[in-house]
């Protein structure tokens, strides 16, 4: 067998061709991105990685759980993230599974450079992971080159950090969402000082509830019914709607954040700024949120811990206070309403009704030098209407009082005056909000009534009453959720339910020349009352009132309702009871640890019932400790059968 010889002619052409393209080849990945290089034949690398990330088990880690915010879950094993955003995790079992999360978090880092414009690389999108993997696993840049992220850079040098302050605007009644009050942390930039702080940014957390009101929106914030979302603004934009609109002093707490803690926590919000979780008004709401970036910078606070069914603002701030030397410093920033008053208390009451008359523009400015004031008196006068001026534009949801031409007048007066500005000093609160009281509240108790003697076990979770201790709290304000007691009758040795108050709100702002609020009160719950056969089954109730309330001195308010009242029991026509009438008290401080309330109240029933009720009562209030005091409680009323007295006492303990 002959071989015939084999023609090379096509083979070296192919070898010179294929020689070529590589060297092409090799020229352009040369010129090419190094990350786009680096992802071809960097899956042994990736492996590298997760079973190293396996071996030192990094999904328990605390700063991943807190990351990822995952928290145990309510029933069974394991974690839930109570981030409900899918696009906050890169596994689809991310939600539950942290090692899952963990390995497809470290599969994105090694993802080509994206295409589209505005989209984020994971490495930059999710930068707060990155970067802590990377310290932990220790990349290697020439096997996973770092991504530079221009947004992200671009936003950090715009805040400029430096520190981190915990910013606490106090309750506010008149909006249910606000009426614990409210949290956000504001970013200290290194280029203001204390003097221009109004320009810093601030994050906030809030529930989106498109401007909803009423019952609607507070099912839905009850029942996780609004997304809530953190979101970056500046400082002045937040002291203007809390302290110049809504009228709340603003407490601000400087927290000793490291800058590498700062940096971590920043990191962590700008992977949060697409992501949104469900809103609880009690428990997963602004100020719980903001425990959890806290948590981010230093993962050895564990702050959410504290709390489960509720996380009230005032617990929250008090929870970080109590951890040791993370506060060094706290300021005070007083409201619109607040400073009014202060100018108020600094003038009589004949320049008082002056700047008032003038504010009203029913006196004219010139008129003031026609009064025979001195310079100092005339610049105190415009000054306070000038002030008056601005309130009456925030009492009414106005943005700005600068084109009032009665603004331009007084101002105009002011500027002939030569006299320095006479702004108020207005000294720190004796007490700050996290030094009050605990907002839980734990009763024993011992009573005579309706010639029975009876032990009472009284518990409320949160959060104020009127005579509670008022350090830290704002004046004349009631909010309490879920107050609840259980009485034991001696000679009958029985245990029964005595009342549960679902909610018991009284708002008792003072009046005076120049600040006019409305005094109102709301409460529903359960309660037992008295009937004609001297039975007391557990009724239904629900009331409100509307009035006004005076202080007759530092130490004494008055306060005077018009209330109605609706009343549920079987004892009554069509299972109901509607009644009306007027209500009022006072409240005297006789000292720093004792107060005391006395109440009254006339009810006259028309349907379902033609009683006249009515209350009467006296309490007392003395503070032993700064967490425990007696309560002493005297009161006679009549509701639907014969009048009963009633005396009580009992120790209470905050917790």
């Amino acid at each position: 067998m002959r071989f015939r010889p084999v023609k090379f002619s096509f083979l070296r052409k192919a070898i010179v061709i294929g020689s070529r393209v590589f060297l092409y080849m090799v020229v352009l990945c040369s010129h090419l991105p190094s990350s786009i290089a680096a992802t071809i034949g960097d899956d042994a690398y990736l492996v590298q990685l997760q079973k190293t990330a396996q071996e030192k088990r990094l999904w328990e880690h605390r700063q991943w759980q807190v990351l990822m915010h995952y928290r145990p879950r309510l029933f069974g094993r394991g974690v839930k993230s109570q981030v409900d955003d899918p696009s906050f995790f890169l596994s689809h079992s991310g939600k539950f599974d942290p090692q899952a999360e963990l390995e497809a978090t470290l599969s994105s880092f090694f993802a080509p450079p994206v295409k589209e414009k505005g989209t984020e690389h994971p490495q930059c999108q999710f930068i707060a992971r990155y970067h802590w993997l990377k310290q932990e696993l220790g990349f290697d840049s020439a096997r996973l080159p770092e991504y530079t992220c221009p947004k992200f850079n671009d936003w950090l040098a715009e805040m400029n950090p430096d520190a981190v302050s915990l910013i606490f605007p106090v309750a506010y009644l008149n909006n249910p969402a606000s009426m614990f009050g409210h949290t956000l942390l504001r970013i200290d930039s290194k280029a203001w000082r204390e003097q221009t702080r109004l320009l810093d940014f601030t994050i906030n957390y809030a529930a989106n509830t498109e401007q909803e009101r009423g019952l609607s929106m507070a099912v839905n914030g009850l029942f996780g019914g609004y997304r809530g979302s953190f979101s970056v603004a500046p400082y002045y934009v937040q002291v203007k709607r809390y302290a110049d609109l809504e009228n709340r002093d603003i407490w601000e707490y400087r927290l000793s954040l490291t800058y590498e803690e700062v940096l971590r926590m920043l990191m962590h919000v700008w992977e949060l700024k697409a992501a949104h979780f469900d809103y609880y008004f009690l428990d997963e709401n602004c100020s719980y949120q903001l425990l959890s970036l806290l948590e981010v910078a230093r993962p050895s606070l564990h702050l959410l811990d504290q709390f489960g069914l509720w996380a009230v603002p005032a617990d929250t701030v008090r929870a970080v206070a109590d951890v040791a030397d993370l506060i060094p410093s706290a300021i005070f920033r007083p409201s619109r309403k607040t400073v009014l008053q202060e100018r108020t208390r600094n003038l009589s009451p004949q320049l008082q009704t002056i700047a008032k008359c003038i504010g009203d523009d029913q006196c004219a400015v010139d008129a003031i030098s026609q009064q025979g004031l001195s310079p100092l008196d005339q610049s105190k006068v415009l000054e306070l209407a000038m002030e008056y001026v601005g309130y009456e534009y925030a009492a009414e949801k106005e943005d700005t009082a600068e084109n009032d031409p009665r603004l331009m007048h007084i101002l105009n007066a002011r500027s002939k005056l030569d006299v320095p500005p006479q702004t108020p000093r207005i000294e720190h609160p004796p007490e700050r909000p996290d030094q009050g009281h605990p907002s839980g509240r734990v009763e024993f108790s011992y009573g005579y009534e309706n010639d029975q003697h009876y032990f009472q076990l009284s518990l409320r979770p949160v959060l104020h009453d009127l005579i509670d201790p008022p350090r830290g709290y704002i004046d004349g304000a009631q909010l309490e959720f879920l107050d609840a007691a259980g009485r034991y009758y001696v000679s009958k040795n029985k245990l029964e339910l005595e009342y549960l108050d679902l909610v018991d709100v009284v708002s008792i702002p003072t009046r005076n020349r120049l600040i006019k609020p409305y005094s109102w009160k709301a409460n529903a719950g359960l309660k037992r009352r008295l009937f004609d056969d001297d039975k007391r089954p557990i009724t239904g109730h629900g009331n409100f009132g509307a009035g006004l309330s005076f202080e007759f001195s530092q130490a004494a308010t008055f306060f005077l309702f018009a209330e109605t009242m609706a009343v549920i029991s079987d004892r009554f026509d069509e299972k109901l009871a509607l009644g009306a009438g007027p209500s009022g008290g006072v409240i005297v401080a006789f000292t720093q640890n004792w107060r005391m309330a006395c109440f009254a109240r006339l009810m006259a029933f028309t349907l379902g019932s033609t009683r006249v009720t009515y209350d009467l009562s006296l309490e007392q209030a003395i503070d032993l400790t700064p967490r425990g005091g007696l309560r002493i409680r005297i009161s006679k009323n009549q509701e639907f059968g014969s009048p009963d007295i009633s005396v009580s006492a009992g120790y209470l303990i905050y917790f």
